[in-house]
């Protein structure tokens, strides 16, 4: 690495570790048990002055039992302990006199209370907007149960999702980043999409679209993050849930899903693990038309194909915390996954000269792809004093990704006579590997500041095998213009810095800055350095938070960001829909940079924000490229010249009556894309809105029922307009009492499958091609869901992992 990239990393390292303040010198130190002696874990402690009983601190009981209150200057106290379940408790009045270590005479509850018949239930609200978020708690919500994530998220506000291309974006920009648990995830593209796809929405506890990054992630992505929380088990002792759905889609097959979590928690340590399992034959539909015009010819191409497909995955996690003592936790997390798609489908494809036919071609296809996982992590979390503490995790990641296809193209004349026949056949091999060592600190600096920091370094290999052969009089010949081996090493370094200051009564502030350092080298077999980049950027972040009122505040924030070429756009695997259509890639692809101002304006729970962002350089996927001369199309990423995006979210909220919620979303867009066309400039601009609102329903005997609705106006989609788009949903619950569960019914698009529908029309560049795809299919689905065990809540360990933070750019179709 060069020197350069060295120093501003060094420089924020070492801001790091020398604004490490000494620990306090006074401390009071105690434990809460229960009536025969058990620590109880979890327990709240409050330490009061004797003199008023006014609050001077408040902590949670470790594992043992044990609390700690450091800076306590001189006077009288006594301390208070409450725990779920039983009486309070109360401490003898002491005196600190001066500084040193003061022991606390262990805190006993004695008395247990008895509660008869009482239900504490509470649910929060499908959608949520924050400062910096929108939150939709997925098990809050009847429609989204028995559904997979990838449908949970096509039916969020500002989320588009294409399966054929494997992308999302989000408010209109493709540079989405997928997180775990708070953490990037950078599985391959593809493989984000078909996990989604077969990950069962049981599972989830809420989806967070993060517009807003702050600078203790990293600054990959212009869109900002989605963030994926899986259920968390808080309970004491032995427990768990279960959950199983069957269902059935129109013009589509079965559905089967489970998933099931386990916990066991004891004084010192915590051993947890969860399965998932699903199955679905979705029916993919997809057409393509394009029309070019070429020696005075007009040429029109029209395929369309029904793809019998499946998805099947398994989903798995086990993980182990222990507490080493009562500053010190030990963990040890491994993760892993086993996807698999299928697919055999019969491509038809006529060729027309000046409105005749001329030829049509049937491609038998068949493909089988699998993509599997597994990943481990050590992580350990040392908290120096209450409010400081520094975490560290080592990983290592690693996938195989493979994907095998066959073709059997027949061609025949206008007249329905056969002309020849031609079999080929593709196969992809795709090992990557992923080290990952970072380091996060965080501490209070004082009652105004608070400040965090941290270091991170990132390797990455893979090998990209493609090859595609073309069946000769019985022999198999390598196609040298699809075949290709490449090679693609990446570091990634990276330090951040970041303050939480309170200005005033009513102001806060977030300032942050992050330094990435990149070293990325591409080869192939043929030709090493096809690329061969090292670049250094700053990324400065800002927040500002005001109240007017005790209901009403706004929010201003600013940020950079950058969106790498993902690396299968740089070493691409082709993928053909007939012999004239295919998929590829461009190792020419550059990083792009945007930067982003947003404006919130929020009054209970009602909000309005406003955005605007520039993005330099902008990677379209998807992108098309027609040779006139040859009648072929390809597909691939490039860059443009820069895109515009102003962006208005309304977030509106209502309580009919006490049976009868209303969540309504409203968001709009204006987007200009500056691109290049065969480096003719080319200038495309849409509005467009979506609007979701869900209707929940209270009924009597534990019944609910829940409509939602979700509708995108036309758009855009990378270089092509995206036309409009209707889903309704419909969900009815019964809850069953709290030890034999709850049965949900559901009904996902009974208005009907929605359709993307892609056009680019600009037949001054002769780029004239409209595309139609359908991925869902109308089901019905039946879950029954249930929670078995202990029921005593206890603390959850706040912690992350840096396993599944390295993972997102490596697409592969």
């Amino acid at each position: 690495m060069k020197r350069k990239a060295i120093l501003p990393i060094a420089g924020i390292a070492l801001f790091l570790f020398t604004t490490t303040l000494c620990n306090a010198q006074s401390l009071l130190r105690g434990k809460v048990v229960d009536s025969v002696g058990h620590p109880l874990y979890g327990a709240s402690v409050l330490l009061h002055r004797s003199k008023d009983s006014s609050l001077v601190k408040g902590s949670i009981t470790t594992q043992n039992g044990t609390y700690v209150f450091d800076k306590i200057p001189a006077g009288h106290y006594f301390i208070a302990s409450s725990y779920t379940g039983y009486k309070d408790s109360h401490s003898f009045v002491f005196q600190v006199d001066g500084v040193g270590v003061i022991s606390i005479t262990t805190l006993k509850i004695l008395d247990k209370v008895i509660l008869k018949d009482v239900t504490v239930t509470g649910k929060k609200p499908m959608f949520e907007q924050k400062i910096d978020r929108m939150v939709i708690n997925v098990a809050s919500s009847i429609t989204n149960t028995g559904s997979s994530v990838l449908e949970v998220l096509m039916r969020s506000p500002g989320i588009t999702v294409n399966q054929q291309n494997n992308t999302l974006s989000m408010n209109g920009k493709d540079g989405v980043m997928l997180m775990l648990n708070g953490k990037i995830s950078r599985l391959p593209l593809n493989a984000i999409v078909q996990m989604l796809s077969g990950m069962s929405s049981s599972n989830i506890e809420r989806i967070e679209l993060i517009t807003t990054p702050p600078a203790d992630l990293d600054a990959e992505g212009n869109a900002g993050f989605i963030n994926i929380v899986l259920k968390k088990n808080t309970q004491y002792g032995a427990n768990g849930s279960f959950s199983a759905t069957a269902g059935y889609g129109i013009d589509g097959g079965p559905v089967v899903s489970g998933s099931i979590t386990l916990n066991q928690r004891q004084e010192k340590w915590n051993f947890y693990g969860d399965y998932s399992f699903a199955r679905v034959t979705p029916g993919t539909l997809f057409g393509l038309n394009r029309t070019i015009i070429n020696g005075g010819n007009t040429i029109k191409n029209i395929m369309s194909t029904k793809r019998n497909d499946f998805r099947r995955n398994h989903n798995a996690r086990i993980g182990l915390d222990y507490e080493l003592d009562r500053k010190t936790i030990l963990g040890v997390l491994i993760t892993g996954f086993s996807n698999m798609y299928g697919m055999a489908a019969v491509n038809n494809s006529n060729i027309f000269v000046n409105n005749s036919l001329d030829t049509t071609m049937f491609i038998d296809q068949f493909e089988r792809h699998p993509l599997d996982n597994y990943g481990t992590n050590l992580n350990v979390l040392h908290r120096f004093q209450e409010e400081e503490q520094l975490s560290v995790n080592f990983d290592y990641i690693h996938y195989r990704d493979a994907n095998n296809l066959t073709y059997l193209n027949k061609l025949y004349g206008g007249n329905g006579n056969f002309i020849s026949d031609e079999q080929m056949k593709s196969k992809k091999e795709t090992p990557i590997n992923f080290w990952v060592a970072s380091a996060d600190y965080s501490k209070k600096l004082g009652k105004k500041v608070d400040m965090e920091a941290g270091v991170k370094a990132t390797l990455s290999h893979f090998i990209n095998d493609v090859r595609v052969e073309r069946e000769a009089q019985t022999n198999w010949t390598i196609d040298k213009d699809f075949s290709s081996k490449h090679n693609l090493k990446e570091s990634i370094f990276a330090a951040y810095t970041s303050f939480d200051v309170v200005l005033g009564a009513k102001t806060k502030a977030k300032i942050g800055l992050r330094y990435e350092y990149t070293n990325s080298n591409l080869g192939s077999e043929i030709k090493k350095n096809i690329v061969d980049r090292h670049y250094g950027n700053l990324f400065p972040s800002l927040f500002l938070s005001h109240s007017l009122t005790d209901k009403s505040s706004f929010n201003f924030s600013y940020s950079r960001r950058i969106t790498r070429p993902t690396f299968n756009d740089m070493a691409p695997f082709v993928y053909f829909f007939d012999p004239n259509t295919f998929f590829s890639g461009n190792p020419a692809l550059q990083p792009s940079f945007a930067n982003a101002v947003k404006f919130d304006y929020l009054r209970n729970r009602f909000v309005f924000s406003l955005s605007y962002t520039h993005e330099k350089n902008t990677i379209t996927n998807f992108a098309p490229v027609v040779d006139a001369a040859t009648n072929k199309q390809t597909f691939a990423a490039a860059n443009q010249k820069d895109k515009n995006i102003i962006s208005l979210v309304f977030s509106l909220p209502f309580t009919i009556n006490k049976w009868w919620t209303v969540q309504n979303n409203i968001s709009g867009e204006w987007q200009q894309l500056n691109a290049f066309y065969k480096g003719t400039p080319l200038t495309i601009s849409q509005p467009n809105f979506r609007v979701n609102s869900t209707q929940s329903i209270l009924l009597p005997k534990n019944y609910s029922i829940e409509v939602n609705g979700n509708y995108q106006s036309a758009g855009f989609f990378g270089m092509f307009k995206m036309e409009p788009m209707l889903s309704l949903n419909f969900g009815l619950q019964k809850k069953l009492g709290p030890k034999y569960g709850t049965v949900l019914f559901n009904i996902t698009d009974f208005s009907g499958p929605p359709h993307y529908k892609l056009i680019a029309n600009a037949p001054e560049h002769n780029l004239v091609t409209d595309i139609d795809l359908r991925f869902v299919v109308t089901t019905f689905k039946l879950t029954y869901t249930i929670n078995f065990g202990n029921n005593k809540v206890k603390e959850n360990r706040r912690r992350t992992t840096g396993a599944e933070e390295e993972r997102q750019r490596v697409q592969a179709n």
